[in-house]
């Protein structure tokens, strides 16, 4: 699934629970091109590197590779930095779509934009970028300039 907010906010809401949080979200469909995720894997978005980036003290990430998809979710903290291979301007229009309102980020990347979502206390904003063929995601509870920064040091380390 596209949306990473509310997939974000569920696991924010698993995690206060006793109950073990469900199994993650299939991948969104790939064109044939793009079924895998060209090697990128959660050593690409390192918790230290993630971490001082976001402001936020992160540890133990978890990967989960479906597809062209490379989801890194962190302890300590509702941050998620997901990688998408295989992605042009159709694709991305697709997925920007499925965030409902989002703010346009001109200039950024190749596109990009932003958005937020607000579930009881939390806040959770999402930078969403293409550089070519490849999108980051990162969602955090971090300021949207922050997960900026974070964006543009995760692609110039691709």
């Amino acid at each position: 699934m596209r949306t990473v907010l509310p997939a974000v906010a569920l696991l924010v809401l698993a995690a206060c629970t006793s109950a073990p949080p469900s199994p993650p979200a299939a991948a969104p469909e790939a064109s044939p091109a793009a079924t895998d995720a060209a090697g990128l894997t959660c050593a690409d978005a390192p918790p230290d590197v993630v971490g001082a980036a976001l402001g936020l003290r992160l540890n133990h990430p978890r990967q989960t590779i479906a597809g062209n998809v490379v989801r890194c979710t962190y302890d300590g903290g509702t941050t998620e930095v997901r990688f998408r291979t295989g992605v042009d301007a159709a694709s991305f229009a697709e997925g920007r779509r499925e965030h409902g309102q989002v703010t346009d980020l001109p200039g950024f990347h190749d596109e990009a934009y932003r958005a937020t979502a607000v579930t009881g206390e939390v806040v959770l904003t999402a930078v969403v970028a293409r550089a070519g063929a490849i999108e980051i995601t990162v969602t955090s509870g971090a300021t949207a300039d922050r997960a900026q920064r974070l964006v543009t040091d995760l692609f110039a380390a691709l």
